[in-house]
């Protein structure tokens, strides 16, 4: 074989080798990695639930004071609406939630009473909370902690039914704070699905039922001082805008 036949298979021969290598390493460049997944972006979602309430009333009048107090159960469900932004694993963002509930529970009003004439009802009827809320991300898991305003909607009706029977009603809106914990898991693509646990808290007003007096004379000039406290447990889904 002469030696410019052989340099011309032996370049041929690498060339059969070179190709599959670069083909290859071509293919590595240009595959682009798969993006780290991000919770930041605005979201809507639904949620339904249960809450208990409890009620502390204190009634005074007539020289004594008389307390009681008892719980409210019910479910309850809305919507919410919120954004996150994600730094690292930090997750920081605000959230707003809007609830119909049926929180209903009732008493007699005077603690020890051996006749239940005179019976006490509260209804919370919608619960509001604005809140920020920081969370912690394992990738597509995240766990929360949040805190801010809240708002509850409430009817309290008084019952005497001594002869003739009389009833009063009052309602208004309170006002207080709120904190919370959760977890929440994206499972597929932009749906999320959360649990999370919140503490409401209204503190005490007074409030004046201006047919109280004619119950009973001991009544006269009586104002009610009501406490309330409301529990949550909210499961929820979330569609994020984004990612």
């Amino acid at each position: 074989m002469s030696k410019s036949l052989l340099v011309t298979a032996l370049a041929f021969a690498g060339s059969l080798t070179a190709g599959p290598v670069a083909a290859a390493d071509l293919l590595y460049k240009t595959t682009p990695a798969a993006p780290a997944f991000s919770w930041t972006g605005f979201y809507v979602g639904a949620h339904a639930g249960a809450g208990w309430s409890l009620n502390e009333q204190t009634f005074t009048g007539g020289g004594a004071t008389n307390d009681n107090n008892y719980t409210g159960t019910g479910v309850l469900g809305g919507a919410q609406a919120g954004f996150n932004y994600q730094a690292g694993p930090w997750v920081l963002g605000a959230e707003a939630q809007l609830s119909w509930a049926g929180l209903d529970g009732k008493d007699h009003c005077i603690a020890g009473s051996p006749v239940a004439l005179l019976n006490c009802r509260t209804r919370t009827d919608w619960l509001g909370t604005a809140a920020a809320r920081v969370g912690f991300a394992f990738d597509r898991m995240m766990v929360f902690v949040k805190g801010g305003g809240a708002w509850a909607h409430d009817t309290y009706d008084l019952s005497f039914f001594a002869l003739p029977p009389r009833s009063d009603r009052v309602d208004e809106t309170r006002t207080g704070w709120m904190f919370g914990t959760g977890a929440e898991y994206t499972f597929h693509g932009n749906w999320s699905a959360k649990v999370e646990y919140d503490y409401l808290d209204f503190g005490s007003q007074t409030v004046t039922f201006p047919g109280l007096p004619a119950f009973d004379p001991q009544f006269v000039g009586t104002t009610v001082d009501i406490r309330q406290r409301i529990q949550l447990i909210k499961f929820g889904l979330n569609y994020r805008f984004g990612g």
